[in-house]
């Protein structure tokens, strides 16, 4: 059987032809016998055999052997390669380039692989290795390789066929000594793009397979694809939504606050003063920054999809996951940044996440284990990623992996207009459902301070003493983060509580500050009105607001329009039998076990300002400033939420700094009985039961 390799050596360069019909083989010999062919060798992995000798018959200088599989049209570029016109009586040794000593330059081969598109893979144990992009073909340089070892170890080797399949399904080899011009005649012939002509009844199945054809009694027909694009771009959405929920896994705070530091705020430019970086902040607005930010990146997991052109299909609730730790308690009015500034932090933070995953194995082979495509049906199995043979499989991670990478380039679109971008800053109304706010533990301590109230920091709380010497406000803090605020009237002459007040750790400050200002001011202008109790009225503005009132064994109750507020005065005669003060309970939101409602509990005799300031913040229409984060989620479908409006920073006052300012009192000169904290007292729910 002549074949195209020897046909060209024989026809056109007027080679010797043998053919020895015992053994099936037949050997090409060059004019002066320093290169052999062998074709139908017994070795499968060397059918053809390829030997070249400096002298006519000599021992070999340099070897090369090619499968029986192995295309033709490579064997056939070595073999032309061989073939130089010099003249007769210059064919010798010395003369011929493929005989020449100290030629043989694998590296060159391989970066020739490379330079095509194949992968280099490394040097491991001194065997430097390439991959085909389509992960079908390997090459590998080993050094030191003996100068004849062919079959055992050689110095340069290409396989082709999946690697996890065993045997390759053709392989080519080559000793120490191979010129360039026989390496780089078959590498060139190896990457050359041009189609080859094949009877595909007669092609190997396997290889039909990688081709997307099986061959059926009708003939060739192409075969179900492993996957669709659109596979491959859902399974990139995915990795990028498991990424960016878990931004607070991948970033601490002080990365996100060194990859912000030089980026400008985009609300101070263009505008009459110099433009401010997040690197210019308070060190305590850039943390608080840094974790809205983080908070924006997890939230926009949930609609990530989009970067990558697909459908909504994805829902979750805003805020689901949020960026733990202290939030630092810095006034809502001081800040000095927006929620636009807010969103271009997020965008830049996202795509630094994105560009950073330099390994992105963690992340995006997470969807290995998922199916491929979910129109499967009786004809169309289920598939899996993790099923798949490698040369399947990770062409799709590697295009899996560029989608993924080039979201990097849009991931500022996520906090574009249009999106589903939360605002982290926004003015909430009613205030009573607002949550306590991040500033909860020190904005009711405002009014008493401005009011010149002495403060002590005790081990056991906070203290706020009147300049009359008969309130006492305390503070209870909780291992959660919450405060709760207790004020307590003593007659000095007797050294009776005439009454009390308690705002729990979940009270809106707004509510408690409401209360406090109203306090301090009755104690500076009239403080009779404190000593003694509200006969009636003081619950003016609830009527206003069209609250209605509602009655019960033992109770009168005030409801708001939403019932999702409440005020009680309970005035059982049972209670009065056995000796307890009736006593008024506020309270707002959800108060059912895990919700986040709140209380406020006043004593019966608690004087008619208290009762007004309350009813008043109660039924206040102004809209207050939250976090976004900070907004019981399930007290917003009550709300009108909108994204905060910037506001000129003004200092407020609120630190401790300003305490430090005020006449301090011996804590040793202050009762110890603090009031501890209450029992919840919970009056007939009214409200939705949720």
């Amino acid at each position: 059987m002549t074949t195209v390799p020897v046909a060209r050596a024989v026809l056109a360069y007027g080679w010797r032809h043998d053919y020895n019909d015992a053994l099936d083989q037949t050997f090409v010999s060059s004019p002066d016998h320093r290169f052999r062919i062998g074709m139908g060798q017994l070795d499968p992995g060397a059918w053809w055999r390829i030997t070249a000798a400096r002298e006519p018959l000599g021992p070999p200088q340099w070897m090369a052997a090619f499968s029986k599989d192995t295309p033709e049209e490579l064997v056939a570029a070595v073999t032309e390669a061989l073939h130089v016109p010099l003249p007769r009586t210059d064919w010798t040794g010395e003369a011929h380039p493929a005989l020449q000593e100290g030629t043989f330059d694998g590296d060159a081969a391989l970066d020739a692989l490379v330079a095509a598109g194949w992968r280099n893979l490394g040097e491991p144990h001194g065997i430097r290795r390439v991959e085909s992009p389509d992960y079908l073909a390997r090459a590998e340089l080993r050094r030191g390789a003996g100068p004849l070892d062919l079959m055992g170890n050689c110095a340069l080797a290409v396989y082709a066929g999946p690697e996890e399949s065993g045997d390759p399904y053709w392989q080519a080899l080559f000793t120490a000594d191979t010129p360039a011009l026989v390496t780089s005649a078959f590498v060139h012939s190896l990457t050359d793009s041009a189609p080859l002509r094949r009877d595909g009844e007669l092609m190997d199945e396997h290889l039909l397979a990688h081709l997307g054809y099986t061959l059926t009694e009708d003939g060739l027909v192409p075969m179900i694809p492993a996957y669709t694009d659109e596979d491959l771009t859902r399974a990139a959405a995915q990795s990028l939504t498991t990424l960016l929920a878990a931004a607070d896994g991948h970033l601490e705070i002080d990365e996100v606050l060194s990859e912000l530091a030089g980026q400008p705020l985009p609300s101070t430019r263009p505008g009459p003063g110099p433009v401010t970086t997040w690197g210019q902040l308070p060190p305590e607005q850039q943390r608080l920054a840094a974790m809205l930010t983080l908070d924006l990146v997890m939230d926009s997991a949930r609609y990530s999809h989009r970067l990558l052109g697909l459908d909504d299909h994805v829902t979750g609730q805003e805020w689901q996951n949020l960026t733990s730790g202290r939030t630092p308690a810095v006034p809502i009015a001081d800040l000095r940044f927006t929620n636009e500034d807010l969103h271009a932090a997020a965008g830049t933070i996202a795509a630094h996440m994105i560009a950073t995953t330099d390994d992105p194995s963690g992340i995006l082979k997470g969807f290995y284990g998922k199916p491929i495509s979910s129109r499967a049906d009786e004809a169309t199995p289920t598939r899996f990623w993790d099923q798949q043979p490698d040369d399947v499989a990770q062409p799709a991670y590697d295009e899996i992996c560029r989608r993924f990478t080039a979201a990097h380039d849009s991931a500022a679109d996520l906090f574009a207009p249009g999106m589903p971008r939360p605002p982290a800053l926004v003015a909430a109304s009613p205030a009573y459902l607002a949550g306590p706010g991040h500033t909860a533990a020190n904005t009711p301590a405002s009014p008493l301070l401005a009011a010149g109230w002495n403060f002590v920091d005790a081990p056991f709380g906070d203290i706020y003493l009147s300049p009359c010497g008969r309130i006492r406000t305390t503070t209870t803090s909780y291992s959660a983060g919450g405060v709760s605020w207790s004020t307590v009237y003593t007659d000095q002459s007797t050294g009776d509580r005439l009454w009390h007040f308690t705002a729990d750790d979940r009270t809106p400050a707004e509510i408690t500050a409401a209360v406090h200002e109203a306090m301090a001011a009755a104690q500076a202008t009239s403080p009779a009105d404190l000593r003694y109790p509200a006969v009636s009225g003081g619950l003016e503005p609830l009527a206003e607001a069209d609250w209605y009132m509602d009655s019960v064994p033992g109770h009168i109750i005030w409801i708001a329009p939403d019932e999702m507020a409440s005020v009680s005065r309970t005035i059982s005669a049972s209670a009065l039998a056995e000796g307890a003060s009736p006593h008024w309970v506020v309270c707002g939101g959800d108060l059912q076990p895990g919700g986040q409602g709140w209380y406020i509990e006043m004593a019966d005799r608690a004087p008619r300002p208290l009762l007004t300031a309350v009813a008043a913040a109660l039924t206040s229409t102004e809209p207050v400033a939250r976090l976004a984060r900070q907004i019981p989620p399930e007290h917003r479908v009550y709300m009108d939420i909108a994204p905060l409006k910037q506001r000129t920073a003004a200092a407020t006052g609120t630190d401790r700094a300003a305490a430090a300012r005020h006449r301090s009192v011996d804590v040793d000169a202050v009762a110890s009985d603090v009031t501890r904290r209450p029992d919840q007292h919970r009056p007939p729910h009214r409200g939705r039961q949720r």
